[in-house]
């Protein structure tokens, strides 16, 4: 086919196809991943009438990624079809395509094989997640792995300060109040707020997860944050990986 031909001329003959069943090509070429993996890319030839040809991973991309990222999260589900979407790629059964025509084939190929190796390196995969997407990422986790301690979110502690807003409220014996820290001004808020509520006589434990305590932070802000909050996590993956355990000691602390 004059398109094959063409495309082997545009990747200067650096390319192989090899037939894996009729009416489909692998396209072996100098494309890979970071770790020096080919990207797997397949070719459904025309048939005619139809012009159309559909560059394929037959999914083997999600396949390699859930080595080691699972996309288990309604956020990281969002954000993979955002990195689709704006490829222009499709997912259909685990499956990424891209429908092109004879023409168009080339620039279409190169742009699937960069978003098949995006999706399927795992660091910058979860760099995408996590831009962006903190405040998410953390009401993903409180509501799937904490939910046994009955989160509230936007829980208002002193119902006439609304401006006093508690990002969540966890029902242990002595209650807890959450906040998510992004930035300074959120690490201010979150410090105002715990004084507060200290000073009108609530009973409870403030949390603080930051996003990135070291480099989100001011030394002030650091400062005046630590010395208000009872337990800090410097990090989403610090929540995630000891946020359970904690909890378990606070219970084991009051009973």
């Amino acid at each position: 086919m004059d398109f094959l031909e063409n495309l082997k001329s545009d990747l200067n003959h650096h390319v192989v196809f090899r037939e894996k069943r009729p009416g489909v090509l692998q396209v072996l070429a100098p494309l890979f991943h970071e770790d020096g993996d080919m990207v797997d890319i397949f070719l459904d030839l025309p048939k005619p009438p139809s012009d159309s040809i559909r560059i394929s991973d037959y999914g083997m991309t999600l396949m390699r990624l859930s080595y080691s990222y699972d996309v288990d999260t309604p956020t990281k589900r969002r954000i993979l079809d955002r990195i689709l979407s704006e490829n222009g790629i499709t997912e259909e059964r685990g499956r990424l395509y891209v429908e092109t025509t004879p023409e168009h084939v080339y620039p279409a190929l190169l742009q699937f094989a960069q978003t098949a190796a995006k999706v399927s390196n795992m660091q910058a995969f979860k760099r995408e997640v996590v831009q962006g997407l903190f405040y998410e990422m953390l009401g993903d986790f409180v509501k799937s792995s904490l939910s046994r301690f009955h989160p509230i979110e936007g829980y208002l502690p002193l119902p006439d300060r609304d401006d006093l807003e508690v990002d969540w409220k966890l029902s242990l014996p002595r209650q807890v109040f959450m906040f998510g820290v992004k930035d300074n001004a959120k690490a201010r808020l979150a410090g105002l707020s715990c004084l507060q509520f200290q000073m009108t006589g609530i009973p409870f434990r403030s949390v603080i997860v930051h996003e990135d305590f070291e480099n989100g932070l001011s030394k002030k802000d650091q400062s005046r944050i630590t010395s208000v909050a009872d337990k800090q996590f410097t990090s989403l993956s610090d929540f995630q990986a000891n946020a359970e355990g904690y909890f378990q000691r606070e219970l084991q602390t009051v009973q």
